[in-house]
């Protein structure tokens, strides 16, 4: 994490563009506080990511008008499926965020197809509540 850089940036950035913006920065420079208040103030989201390189990567930070989880598939990165139990934290906490946040979920265990299938299980477990 640069501040200066990552500040021109997003001032750039916001600048031309007003809509929904996420972030899923790869080092653990972004899970500071000043990161954090960076983000916060140019309303850019951070990702929370499955696996997480580290704890705090896996909950969603910056600006907290969205919340935005990138799933991967856990423990094997691309290759695992979520199994039900999984599924069912997945889907409650997104069920939890949406009710003051824009919430995006998108899963990324595409290797072996497994993606389509937690994602419509999720969405599933999400309107049934």
């Amino acid at each position: 994490f640069e501040a200066k850089v990552a500040s021109r940036f997003f001032t750039a950035l916001r600048a031309t563009y007003a809509g929904a913006v996420a972030c899923e920065p790869r080092h653990a420079g972004w899970l500071t506080p000043a990161a954090g208040k960076l983000l916060n103030d140019v309303r850019v989201a951070r990702v929370a990511a499955d696996p997480a390189r580290l704890p705090e990567a896996a909950e969603p930070g910056g600006w907290p008008g969205l919340v935005y989880y990138r799933l991967h598939g856990s423990p094997e990165m691309y290759r695992s499926p979520y199994g039900l139990q999984r599924q069912r934290e997945i889907a409650a906490r997104l069920r939890a965020a949406r009710t003051h946040a824009e919430t995006w979920c998108i899963f990324d265990n595409t290797m072996f197809g497994h993606a389509t299938a937690d994602a419509l299980a999720v969405a599933k477990l999400v309107a049934a509540r």
